[in-house]
């Protein structure tokens, strides 16, 4: 090899050990799926908060905006701010209660709130009115999930005083189903929950599903739905796996080979020995970079189209797999954590089922350091952001 040839093998731009593909026509596909189940008058407020449950706030934002999705469901007045310096002017709801320095910046943003307290009404009012706008607000009804809303006994109350307030006006109410996707009855008796206030704010938009709720009952689909879940392609309950497709798959490379006896044990604690002798291949993924420590000895990866078990405890960045079964594999070959090789498939429904959480925490603590490669694409305006076809 030449001096030239060998100076620019080494100074080349290394590729990514572990990497995250994001398909877009996936994503529009499962936008057309939920368009289908509301009527055409129901509007869909996208849930794009921590990042998009991991996919990627802006590039999802704008993808979802361009295929029609009306309102953007978010977190906390940071995700506003992201998004409005992105350029992205649609409507953007703030589903968690703000704190008193942050209303300026929520009313100069144009921003909507969901409010569970006067208090809110009152931070929002002061800010509408000293910056001569008027601030949209949510008012949110706890009907059984414990955690924000106005408890029923006291809502037309406090909506009373929130309508005196001069620069706040009320544009929807709503509330959130706590067990839409386990238990019928319960999401059912928090629905005939809100329906019993609903004379105190008739004529007044109405949103209460979310993805579970949406495929339970079509009734569920009032003004607005919000959809998180099922726009990423993951079923909140098991039938909608055939209606859906996931969006996201994530992957790494084999950084080592090597061939150890049985009872050798694997990984720290030495909780897995071998039972035969067998070849063992190091994956570049462990719990620093989000896949998690309570898969150790549970998981699969796909390396070459077939299921490779992990062994021993995963640590913070590098787990261990047992590739004895495969014909060759070779330093850097492709592995599959979340997504499809060859006929089989790993989803997050599966790594969460493993890990005893939910699909959710798979997909959101996955390190937003991880490369993410966004395919298929129609919005391509961030410079920033790796776009393929």
């Amino acid at each position: 090899m030449s001096y030239k040839n060998y100076y620019s093998f080494f100074s080349a731009a290394p590729l990514p050990r572990s990497w995250v593909e994001i398909d877009g026509q996936a994503l529009r596909f499962n936008i057309r799926v939920a368009r289908k189940r509301i009527p055409k008058k129901t509007k869909i407020i996208a849930v794009v908060k921590s990042d998009a449950y991991g996919h990627g706030l802006v590039p999802i934002s704008r993808e979802l905006v361009q295929s029609g999705i009306e309102v953007l469901g978010i977190n906390n007045v940071d995700e506003v701010i992201e998004l409005r310096n992105a350029g992205i002017q649609n409507p953007l709801l703030i589903l968690c209660p703000i704190l008193p320095p942050e209303a300026p910046l929520v009313i100069a943003n144009n921003a909507w709130v969901v409010v569970s307290s006067f208090n809110e009404a009152k931070w929002l009012n002061q800010a509408a009115e000293h910056l001569g706008k008027k601030a949209i607000i949510h008012l949110k009804i706890d009907t059984g999930m414990g955690r924000l809303g106005f408890i029923p006994s006291n809502f037309v109350k406090e909506m009373e005083k929130i309508k005196k307030l001069s620069s706040v006006c009320i544009g929807a109410v709503c509330t959130h189903f706590s067990q839409a996707d386990t238990d019928i009855e319960a999401t059912e008796k928090q629905w005939l929950e809100l329906l019993k206030l609903k004379e105190h704010f008739k004529g007044l938009p109405i949103h209460v599903a979310n993805s579970a709720a949406l495929w339970r009952k079509s009734v569920y689909a009032c003004d607005y739905v919000r959809i998180g879940l099922a726009l990423y392609g993951l079923a909140p309950m098991s039938f909608l796996r055939t209606l859906l497709k996931p969006i996201m798959s994530w992957k790494c490379k084999v950084v080592l080979i090597k061939e150890l006896p049985k009872n050798h044990p694997i990984s720290y604690g030495s909780t897995y020995r071998l039972k035969k002798p067998s070849k063992i291949a190091v994956l570049s993924i462990g719990y620093g970079d989000g896949y998690l420590r309570s898969l150790s000895n549970k998981a699969f990866v796909l390396i070459k189209g077939k299921r490779c078990p992990v062994r021993g405890a995963v640590t913070m960045n590098q787990i261990m797999v047992d590739i004895s079964e495969l014909s060759s594999c070779k330093i850097g070959e492709e592995a599959v954590l979340i997504g499809t090789q060859g006929k089989e498939s790993i989803n997050a429904d599966e790594l969460a089922k493993l890990a005893g959480t939910i699909s959710y925490e798979i997909l959101t603590n996955i390190h937003s350091n991880i490369p993410r490669q966004y395919r298929h694409f129609l919005s391509r305006s961030n410079a920033s952001v790796h776009y393929y076809e």
